[in-house]
């Protein structure tokens, strides 16, 4: 195993956050979008930056839209 990677992943705080909320955002856009607001949280406490949980924020926020208009599209 290399642990030079693993703990490349850890250095930097919300990074292991913000990669699953990339990931959630495509399957489960709620799940995708909580891990993502606290990665990014964490991220900015530590002063660094965290494109994937920025990323899996606007994906998540654009899908969950988009349920909810094709919803009250169907329903209407």
């Amino acid at each position: 195993m290399n642990y030079a990677k693993l703990s490349a992943i850890q250095a930097v705080p919300g990074k292991a956050l913000g990669i699953w909320a990339f990931v959630m955002s495509f399957l489960v856009p709620v799940v995708g979008l909580v891990l993502g607001i606290v990665a990014q949280r964490q991220s900015l406490r530590a002063g660094v930056s965290n494109n994937l949980a920025t990323a899996g924020i606007v994906i998540s926020t654009v899908y969950i839209l988009a349920a909810g208009i094709a919803t009250i599209a169907i329903w209407a």
